[in-house]
């Protein structure tokens, strides 16, 4: 079976970098997934969910703004703004961002246009956040992609 080699980057540091079967992506066009043989691709990264898959294995990555690149030799590359895993994300916190969020959005609909932006885009990212935790901690004996020493993956916790 071939594989992809799937690189994920924020500003801070390489995130995960492992090979993976496929790969789903949230884009400005909806969702993709990139699998072996995928066309060279560029496209825009939005707040969603990234499901890493490799064989019965899956990881889904709470992702912000950035990009993805996918070359011709099965190379994946994403530059997000932020990424965490489940396992690193607290639901409280989450729901207190998300509510945080949703107030300045009620405050700002008249006014202000750009709170009322940047509280949507909060809002989406905390979303995402909100999806990758729930199903971490409800499906958590799941089988997912390796996460060992040589994984790739970190154990730092909060956004990266």
């Amino acid at each position: 079976m071939s594989l992809l080699n799937f690189k994920l980057i924020t500003p801070e540091k390489v995130v995960f970098e492992k090979k993976v079967s496929q790969v789903t992506l949230p884009t400005m066009d909806g969702e993709i997934t990139i699998l072996p043989n995928h066309i060279p691709l560029v496209a825009e990264l939005v707040p969603g969910v990234a499901m890493l898959k490799e064989n019965n294995r899956t990881e889904d990555v709470a992702v912000s703004g950035g990009f993805i690149q996918v070359d011709s030799k099965g190379n994946i590359t994403v530059l997000a703004d932020t990424a965490e895993r489940g396992e690193d994300l607290n639901l409280k916190d989450i729901e207190q961002a998300k509510a945080r969020a949703e107030q300045v959005m009620r405050e700002s609909a008249r006014g202000d246009d750009e709170a009322f932006a940047r509280a949507a885009a909060e809002l989406e990212r905390e979303l995402a956040r909100y999806r990758v935790a729930h199903k971490y901690k409800t499906v958590s004996s799941k089988p997912r992609v390796d996460m060992g020493p040589d994984s790739g993956l970190t154990d730092d916790t909060g956004p990266v």
